[in-house]
C-alpha cells in the first residue's frame, strides 16, 4: 500500500513537471502570447457621475450656562446632497496576472466633478440635567435653513486593491476578453459651493467601501488589449455624519488599455 501511495506522487510530480515544461502551457506567472500572465497593468478614461449624502454634525455642551440647567447641549448639523458629472474620470491599476484567469491589483483614481448642492442646516438646543436627561429648548436657536441647487465643484479620489477576472479562456470565444472585477479601498474628496452667502463654502468627507467592474478587452497585439468598463462604486463615509447622509456612489463607462 506504501509503494502504491509512492508511485502516485511520483506520477502527480512528473506530470506537473510535464506540464510546466511543454511549451503549450505555460507557467502561471509567465508571460504567453494574447493572455493574462505575468505583469498586470491598465489605464483606463472615461465619464463617471458621482451622488453623495454627507453631512457635518457638532455637539457642544457649556456647563452652567443658564438657570435652571446644569448643561446646554448645542447641536448643529449641515447636510449635502451632491449630483454631478466627470469627463475626467482616470484609473490606474498594477499587479500581476496569474494562469490567464485572475489579475491581483492595486486601484488609483480620481476625477473633477461639476454639478449642484443641495444644502440644509438644522439646529438643535437642549438643556440637560444631571443623569443625561435633556430637555430641547428655544434658547438661542437659529432658524432652519435650506438652499437648493447650488452650483458646486469637487474632486474626488479612491485607493484600493482588487482583483479582475477573466474566465472565458478560449481564443476562438467570442467571450474570450470578457472581465468582472472589485476591490475594497478607501475614498477622500472636497466639494466647493460657488457663491451662496451665508453657506458653508465647502464640504468633504472620507469612506471606505467598494468598486465593481464588468466589461470587455479585445486583444490588439500579443500583449495589449484595448476595452471598455461599466463601474459602480459605493462608500460610506465616516467623519463626523449622521445616519441619513453618510454615503457616497459613482457610476461610469470607461475606455481601457491594457496590458499583460
Amino acid at each position: 500500500m506504501k509503494n502504491k501511495i509512492i508511485a502516485a506522487l511520483i506520477l502527480c510530480v512528473a506530470g506537473f513537471a510535464f506540464a510546466e515544461s511543454a511549451p503549450s502551457a505555460p507557467s502561471i506567472g509567465k508571460s504567453a502570447p494574447r493572455e493574462h500572465r505575468g505583469f498586470y497593468s491598465s489605464m483606463s478614461f472615461g465619464y463617471a457621475y458621482n451622488w453623495f449624502k454627507n453631512s457635518r454634525n457638532d455637539v457642544d455642551w457649556r456647563s452652567g450656562y443658564v438657570d435652571p440647567y446644569k448643561t446646554l447641549k448645542e447641536e448643529e448639523t449641515d447636510y449635502f446632497e451632491f449630483g454631478g458629472g466627470s469627463f475626467t474620470l482616470t484609473e490606474f491599476k498594477f499587479g500581476v496576472a496569474l494562469g490567464n484567469l485572475i489579475a491581483l491589483h492595486s486601484v488609483f483614481n480620481f476625477g473633477f466633478y461639476a454639478g449642484s448642492i443641495d444644502y440644509r442646516y438644522e439646529t438643535h438646543n437642549y438643556g440637560c440635567y444631571e443623569g443625561n436627561i435633556c430637555e430641547e429648548t428655544s434658547l438661542r436657536a437659529r432658524e432652519p435653513k435650506s438652499v437648493p441647487g447650488i452650483a458646486a465643484y469637487g474632486f474626488r479620489t479612491y485607493f484600493g486593491f482588487g482583483t479582475t477576472l477573466y474566465p472565458f479562456q478560449d481564443k476562438n470565444s467570442p467571450m474570450n476578453g470578457f472581465f468582472v472585477g472589485g476591490s475594497f479601498g478607501y475614498t477622500l474628496f472636497l466639494t466647493l459651493l460657488d457663491g451662496e452667502a451665508d453657506v458653508e463654502d465647502a464640504t468633504g468627507n472620507g469612506g471606505i467601501g467598494f468598486e465593481l467592474e464588468i466589461g470587455k478587452d479585445w486583444w490588439v497585439n500579443d500583449h495589449m488589449s484595448i476595452g471598455v468598463g461599466l463601474g459602480f462604486a459605493h462608500n460610506s463615509l465616516i467623519w463626523e455624519t449622521v445616519a441619513s447622509h453618510n454615503s457616497d456612489n459613482v457610476i461610469s463607462i470607461s475606455f481601457r488599455i491594457t496590458r499583460g
